[in-house]
């Protein structure tokens, strides 16, 4: 028995859909082209096959060969998408199927294909309402039990969560053709068992899903040491689902015979790893969701669907449409072992982080209107995974400095980008900046951009240990540039306050603060002397000074629910994580992981609600992390009400084995 898209190309015929060959020109016909190309495809070479398609694409266009074309067009789509070009296998597979009558009953093949190529795209593209559509239309006309068994997989994958009893109803179909049609057919029988499984846990059936994965590992040879995608997939479901019953050590054996955690320091977390906010498409803080996802070669991510939510609905798709966003530097990607690269999971909840203004952020704004002047625009990569701009930039510059010469004023911004992007090392960060610095004094910047840059780099060649261990500011305040600006001193003394704030010289910040305040030309409402006065604030309470603290506040205007929104947030004051908090049956197991803890910060210092809104491996950590980061305290913030002093804050935990 055949399975998969294969089947269906290889006994696909351009003639069937009506294309005449002359006699004699077999070797160059239309037909023999389609033949060659679609036996390319068929044999894993996608570019070749598209090229052959594309030829005979050309040579019937204005022809009145329109269900050819249509077919051909099809095949160009599967192509396409073997290629990684999602939009245009959409675009080509759609133009497709319009040109294939439902009426002609030698185009049914040609029409299942074109059904599941498009609910593929929309289920890469994490649009399981348009893909279960097409799952739904390709499984009304399938014929044989391969197309029937591609048809219910989507249907059970894209279903699950949209509407988890149709989703069961499909599985159960799909496991009964299997049973009938190809009964030592033990692998796909455990896949579908195990697609059952996942449908269950979705459902709540926690008891249920345990006994059908149970089947499915066993299909599949047990608690082996041989791990493929398929014992990957079964056995982590499995885990989860003795997690869900509350077997805590079951679960870890079972997850331990994944890998997964189990790779020394060999998964950690990416440069760009953020949770979705809450509220999107619906998402609660106690939402949680388990989400499965392959990392490419340069860092991004690949193929990403969700696994488990902890309701119906649409939440499991804004969890998983987060994680495509995710970036990790290649060179950690090389350490990561192929199997868990292609597969691995983290648990999610959503994040109630504000993005608060940073001084360096306000200063940016003030220089970006000069590059318009100008005429200097960025290279448009917005919308796009970090992983997948890195290269493009880098290449976008070298362009520019071929083209105008290395101190084009065309490269600075390229070079700033590059500066801040997330996989850029601290390093060749501040050696971006080293380059971006002259072009911008040359070329008459601002005294914004140029006190900004000297920043970035101040705090760079710190980060690459290029200066002494404590971070020293001091030297900027001498620099002539950070007169010219009120609001470029006004950040210089906010930043440099952020430090004293960590090493607990509140006579010093009390200074630094009080100056931001009266810096001459600083607008009354100006967001960096409104952070400030409610950083003062702080400060003043913490040293006993209530009246003070008082009328600090009040001089922001701010409400108690607005100053969270605009607070830098305290710093902390005592508490760390040791090795008592690592879980026992996690070290017993030997997992090794992460979790990124957010809590809110009271009034007076104490945390309240934490919540691990990013744990790898899934719910390994996450208990341990949040009863943890409780015993931290910050310092205290002044609130009017005694309120939230600081929101959604954040803490990254990582659990590394002892070396043996």
């Amino acid at each position: 028995m055949r399975h998969g898209l294969a089947a269906v190309v290889a006994a696909s015929s351009l003639a069937s859909a009506g294309t005449a060959q002359a006699p004699g020109s077999e070797t160059s016909s239309p037909q023999k082209q389609f033949e060659q190309a679609s036996a390319a495809l068929v044999g894993g070479r996608p570019a070749e096959a598209l090229a052959g398609f594309e030829a005979v694409e050309k040579r019937l266009a204005g022809s009145k060969s329109a269900k050819s074309l249509g077919v051909v067009r099809t095949r160009k789509g599967e192509a396409l998408l073997q290629l990684g070009r999602e939009e245009e296998a959409r675009i080509a597979t759609e133009q497709g199927l319009a040109a294939l009558p439902a009426s002609d009953p030698s185009l049914r093949e040609d029409r299942f294909l074109s059904q599941i190529l498009l609910g593929r795209i929309a289920e890469r593209n994490l649009d399981y309402g348009q893909a279960l559509i097409r799952y739904q239309g390709a499984e009304a006309i399938a014929a044989t039990p391969a197309e029937r068994g591609m048809a219910m997989r989507g249907l059970v994958q894209t279903g699950m969560f949209l509407n988890g009893p149709e989703a069961l109803a499909a599985a159960d179909r799909a496991i009964a053709l299997v049973t009938a049609q190809a009964p030592g057919e033990k692998a796909l029988l455990a896949q579908m068992r195990s697609l059952r499984g996942r449908v269950l846990l979705n459902l709540g059936r926690h008891g249920e899903a345990r006994d059908e994965l149970r089947k499915a590992v066993g299909m599949l040879g047990g608690l082996t040491t041989r791990v493929d995608a398929a014992d990957l997939g079964a056995r982590s479901d499995m885990s989860l689902a003795l997690l869900l019953l509350g077997d805590e050590e079951g679960a870890r054996e079972y997850l331990a015979y994944t890998g997964a955690g189990r790779i020394k320091q060999g998964f950690g977390p990416g440069a760009d790893m953020k949770p979705p906010p809450c509220g999107e498409d619906g998402l609660q803080p106690h939402d949680v969701a388990v989400v499965q996802f392959s990392i490419r070669d340069n860092g991004e991510v690949g193929a990403v669907s969700p696994i488990y939510a902890s309701r119906q609905g649409e939440s499991a798709i804004a969890f998983a449409r987060a994680v495509r966003g995710w970036s990790w530097q290649p060179s950690e990607v090389a350490a990561i072992p192929p199997l868990l690269r292609a597969l691995t999971r983290v648990e999610l909840r959503c994040s109630s982080a504000v993005d608060r203004p940073d001084p360096l952020e306000l200063l940016e704004a003030d220089a970006l209107p000069w590059f318009e002047t100008k005429g200097v625009t960025d290279f448009s990569v917005s919308d796009q995974p970090s992983a997948r701009t890195f290269e493009p930039l880098k290449a976008e510059l070298s362009r520019r400095e071929a083209v105008e010469g290395a101190a084009s004023l065309r490269s600075l911004p390229i070079l700033i980008a590059l500066a801040h992007h997330p996989l850029t090392g601290y390093a060749d960060r501040a050696a971006y900046l080293r380059r971006a610095l002259p072009i911008a004094v040359q070329a008459g910047a601002p005294p914004e951009l140029e006190a900004l840059i000297k920043l970035w780099l101040t705090l760079a060649a710190h980060a690459a240990r290029e200066t002494r261990r404590t971070l020293d500011l001091q030297p900027l305040f001498a620099d002539p540039v950070f007169a010219k600006s009120p609001r470029a001193a006004a950040a210089l003394r906010l930043v440099t306050e952020g430090q004293i704030a960590d090493l607990k010289d509140r006579t010093r910040s009390r200074q630094l603060l009080q100056q931001v305040v009266a810096t001459p030309g600083l607008a009354p409402n100006d967001p960096l002397r409104v952070g400030a006065l409610l950083r003062l604030s702080s400060v003043e309470l913490a040293a006993g000074d209530a009246a003070s603290a008082r009328s600090a506040f009040t001089a922001t205007g701010l409400s108690g629910q607005q100053c969270a929104l605009v607070d830098p947030g305290p710093a902390k004051a005592s508490g760390n994580m040791s090795s008592n908090d690592f879980p026992n049956e996690a070290l017993r197991w030997g997992f090794e992981g992460f979790t990124t803890i957010e809590h809110d910060v009271l009034a007076d210092g104490r945390v309240s609600e934490p919540r691990a809104v990013v744990s790898y491996p899934p719910f390994v950590f996450s208990r341990a992390s949040t009863r943890g980061i409780g015993r931290f305290r910050f310092d205290p913030s002044y609130r009017p009400d005694g309120s939230i002093g600081c929101g959604g804050k954040s803490t990254r935990i990582r659990y590394v084995l002892p070396d043996s």
